[in-house]
Protein backbone atom coordinates (compact mmCIF):
# COMPACT_ATOMS: atom_id res chain seq x y z
CA UNK A 1 0.00 0.00 0.00
CA UNK A 2 1.28 3.59 -0.68
CA UNK A 3 1.79 6.12 2.37
CA UNK A 4 0.50 9.40 0.86
CA UNK A 5 3.22 11.58 1.88
CA UNK A 6 3.62 15.21 1.25
CA UNK A 7 4.90 14.20 -2.69
CA UNK A 8 2.23 12.05 -3.22
CA UNK A 9 -0.63 14.75 -2.26
CA UNK A 10 1.16 17.19 -4.66
CA UNK A 11 1.72 15.00 -6.99
CA UNK A 12 -2.34 13.78 -7.12
CA UNK A 13 -2.83 17.52 -7.68
CA UNK A 14 -0.65 18.00 -10.54
CA UNK A 15 -1.84 14.59 -11.81
CA UNK A 16 -6.05 16.12 -11.35
CA UNK A 17 -4.85 19.29 -12.93
CA UNK A 18 -2.96 17.62 -16.24
CA UNK A 19 -6.09 15.11 -16.62
CA UNK A 20 -8.28 17.90 -17.01
CA UNK A 21 -5.79 19.81 -19.58
CA UNK A 22 -5.37 16.11 -21.50
CA UNK A 23 -9.42 15.84 -21.43
CA UNK A 24 -9.97 19.75 -22.83
CA UNK A 25 -6.84 19.27 -25.37
CA UNK A 26 -7.84 16.03 -26.51
CA UNK A 27 -11.42 18.03 -27.90
CA UNK A 28 -9.24 20.10 -30.27
CA UNK A 29 -7.99 18.73 -33.61
CA UNK A 30 -4.94 17.46 -33.37
CA UNK A 31 -3.65 16.82 -36.82
CA UNK A 32 -5.05 18.63 -40.32
CA UNK A 33 -4.47 17.64 -44.04
CA UNK A 34 -2.33 20.49 -43.94
CA UNK A 35 -0.12 19.55 -40.42
CA UNK A 36 -0.28 19.60 -36.98
CA UNK A 37 -3.48 21.31 -35.41
CA UNK A 38 -4.20 23.84 -32.67
CA UNK A 39 -4.49 20.62 -30.74
CA UNK A 40 -1.42 19.17 -31.20
CA UNK A 41 1.13 20.81 -28.96
CA UNK A 42 -1.73 20.67 -25.96
CA UNK A 43 -2.25 17.36 -26.24
CA UNK A 44 1.85 16.25 -26.33
CA UNK A 45 2.42 18.28 -23.35
CA UNK A 46 -0.62 17.19 -21.03
CA UNK A 47 0.28 13.57 -22.18
CA UNK A 48 3.58 14.15 -21.06
CA UNK A 49 2.55 15.81 -17.76
CA UNK A 50 0.22 13.03 -16.98
CA UNK A 51 3.29 10.46 -17.72
CA UNK A 52 5.60 12.39 -15.69
CA UNK A 53 2.77 12.88 -12.88
CA UNK A 54 2.08 9.15 -12.72
CA UNK A 55 6.01 7.86 -12.60
CA UNK A 56 6.37 10.57 -9.34
CA UNK A 57 3.65 9.08 -7.39
CA UNK A 58 4.90 5.72 -7.62
CA UNK A 59 8.41 6.38 -7.23
CA UNK A 60 8.12 9.43 -5.00
CA UNK A 61 12.15 9.64 -4.48
CA UNK A 62 13.35 10.30 -0.61
CA UNK A 63 13.81 13.57 1.11
CA UNK A 64 17.48 14.10 1.46
CA UNK A 65 18.47 14.45 5.68
CA UNK A 66 21.52 15.85 7.04
CA UNK A 67 22.94 14.59 10.26
CA UNK A 68 25.61 17.76 10.64
CA UNK A 69 23.54 20.26 11.95
CA UNK A 70 23.82 23.93 11.29
CA UNK A 71 26.72 23.67 8.69
CA UNK A 72 24.96 21.76 6.41
CA UNK A 73 21.93 24.10 6.49
CA UNK A 74 24.64 27.07 5.35
CA UNK A 75 25.93 25.11 2.84
CA UNK A 76 22.80 24.19 1.75
CA UNK A 77 21.36 27.36 1.03
CA UNK A 78 24.78 28.44 -0.51
CA UNK A 79 24.51 25.87 -2.78
CA UNK A 80 20.77 26.73 -3.38
CA UNK A 81 21.24 30.48 -4.26
CA UNK A 82 24.24 29.94 -6.53
CA UNK A 83 22.08 27.57 -8.69
CA UNK A 84 19.13 30.27 -8.15
CA UNK A 85 21.67 33.08 -9.36
CA UNK A 86 22.61 30.88 -12.51
CA UNK A 87 19.28 30.49 -13.23
CA UNK A 88 18.40 34.15 -12.93
CA UNK A 89 21.48 34.93 -15.25
CA UNK A 90 20.51 32.62 -18.05
CA UNK A 91 17.57 34.45 -18.26
CA UNK A 92 19.67 37.29 -19.34
CA UNK A 93 21.64 35.06 -21.51
CA UNK A 94 18.08 34.19 -23.16
CA UNK A 95 17.03 37.50 -24.27
CA UNK A 96 20.47 38.85 -25.54
CA UNK A 97 21.08 35.75 -27.44
CA UNK A 98 17.65 35.54 -29.23
CA UNK A 99 18.13 38.48 -30.49
CA UNK A 100 21.44 38.05 -31.46
CA UNK A 101 22.65 34.42 -32.15
CA UNK A 102 19.29 32.64 -33.08
CA UNK A 103 17.45 30.14 -31.29
CA UNK A 104 19.77 27.06 -31.97
CA UNK A 105 23.08 28.65 -30.52
CA UNK A 106 21.25 30.60 -27.27
CA UNK A 107 19.22 27.28 -26.37
CA UNK A 108 22.71 25.42 -26.77
CA UNK A 109 24.37 28.09 -24.35
CA UNK A 110 21.61 28.39 -21.70
CA UNK A 111 21.93 24.45 -21.47
CA UNK A 112 25.09 23.77 -21.16
CA UNK A 113 25.44 26.88 -18.66
CA UNK A 114 22.35 25.08 -16.79
CA UNK A 115 23.67 21.51 -16.83
CA UNK A 116 26.91 22.22 -16.17
CA UNK A 117 27.39 25.04 -13.53
CA UNK A 118 23.72 25.11 -11.91
CA UNK A 119 23.40 21.17 -12.01
CA UNK A 120 26.89 19.80 -12.74
CA UNK A 121 26.88 17.70 -14.68
CA UNK A 122 30.18 16.73 -16.59
CA UNK A 123 30.91 18.71 -20.28
CA UNK A 124 30.22 16.13 -22.52
CA UNK A 125 26.99 15.55 -21.04
CA UNK A 126 25.64 19.11 -20.76
CA UNK A 127 26.94 19.64 -24.52
CA UNK A 128 25.22 16.68 -25.67
CA UNK A 129 22.13 17.40 -23.65
CA UNK A 130 22.31 21.16 -25.38
CA UNK A 131 22.98 19.92 -28.72
CA UNK A 132 19.59 17.90 -28.30
CA UNK A 133 17.63 20.65 -26.76
CA UNK A 134 18.74 22.96 -29.49
CA UNK A 135 17.53 20.27 -32.33
CA UNK A 136 14.56 19.07 -30.81
CA UNK A 137 13.38 22.75 -30.93
CA UNK A 138 14.45 23.22 -34.04
CA UNK A 139 12.95 20.55 -35.79
CA UNK A 140 9.49 20.38 -34.00
CA UNK A 141 8.61 24.21 -33.16
CA UNK A 142 10.25 25.53 -36.43
CA UNK A 143 9.78 22.65 -39.20
CA UNK A 144 7.17 20.78 -37.74
CA UNK A 145 4.88 23.19 -35.96
CA UNK A 146 6.18 26.36 -37.91
CA UNK A 147 6.57 28.81 -35.04
CA UNK A 148 8.75 31.57 -35.58
CA UNK A 149 11.96 31.29 -33.99
CA UNK A 150 14.75 33.67 -33.41
CA UNK A 151 16.98 33.29 -36.64
CA UNK A 152 20.72 33.23 -36.90
CA UNK A 153 22.42 31.87 -39.80
CA UNK A 154 22.15 27.98 -38.18
CA UNK A 155 18.57 28.31 -38.66
CA UNK A 156 18.63 30.08 -42.21
CA UNK A 157 20.50 27.50 -43.59
CA UNK A 158 18.45 24.51 -41.65
CA UNK A 159 15.10 26.11 -43.38
CA UNK A 160 16.69 26.32 -47.07
CA UNK A 161 16.95 22.37 -46.50
CA UNK A 162 13.44 22.08 -45.26
CA UNK A 163 11.11 24.47 -46.63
Amino acid sequence: MMKLGGTRIATLGLLGAALIGLWKALELESWGFDGPGPGFFPQLMAGICVTLALVVLVFPGQAGETEGGDTDDVEATKESNRTFAIYIATFAVFALGAMYAGFVVTTMAVTIVIMRFAERRSWFASIGYGIACAAAGLVCFGWLLRVDLPEGPIERKFYTYVR
